[in-house]
């Protein structure tokens, strides 16, 4: 009898195989070849899931994203208090986190001059973005936020402070430490927050 094969779960292991070539080794040398061998599997099996490197990376990209959010799912938080938890699972805090800012970085040096990767970046920018903004709706409508402020100014500020962070933290030794990113984004939080009553 042939043995049943899962498909998703191939897709995963292939992706987490990807991870680790490239906390280990770097992009630039992150091979199909290297993390057909990561995941033990034969360089047709990933040709067979994904149709180049490119792919691999945007789909790891999102693996990665997409952890973020299953850990914010079954939040109660709501307002900013539901914002601040989202932006520090996004900023990298811990070795998990830094490792998923790798893999982001790593891609966008992948995207870079090619048009289908920029696209797939520009994606998930705008639903990062979204997310944001549906949080900082839900601040202002709760009545948490200064009433002069600009929200499509303020979700660039989250979103350069979670960019900044992650490449920094993927690039530099000296970058910021977890209280640090912490104190940066309760700054950026208390000058968008009404004041107390």
């Amino acid at each position: 009898m042939p043995k049943i094969v899962d498909h998703e779960e191939r897709r995963r292991a292939i992706i987490r195989a990807t991870w680790q070539v490239i906390a280990r080794q770097g992009i630039a040398n992150t091979t199909t070849r290297e993390i057909a061998k990561e995941a033990n599997y034969s360089s047709g099996v990933l040709a067979h899931y994904f149709k180049d490197k490119a792919d691999i990376m945007a789909s790891a990209m999102r693996a990665a994203h997409l952890e973020v959010l299953e850990r914010v799912s079954g939040t109660k938080l709501t307002g900013l208090a539901a914002l601040r938890e989202y932006l520090l699972e996004c900023l990298p805090l811990d070795k998990r986190r830094r490792l998923l800012a790798t893999i982001e970085a790593s891609f966008w040096g992948q995207a870079v001059g090619d048009k289908r990767l920029i696209e797939i970046n520009g994606r998930e920018l705008d639903a990062l973005r979204g997310r944001i903004r549906d949080r900082l709706a839900e601040a202002s409508q709760l009545g948490e936020l200064k009433p002069d402020i600009d929200i499509e100014q303020a979700i660039r500020e989250f979103h350069v402070l979670i960019d900044g962070l992650s490449v920094q933290a993927t690039l530099y030794k000296g970058s910021a430490s977890r209280d640090e990113q912490i104190r940066m984004l309760d700054r950026v939080i208390e000058r968008i927050a009404a004041d107390p009553r």
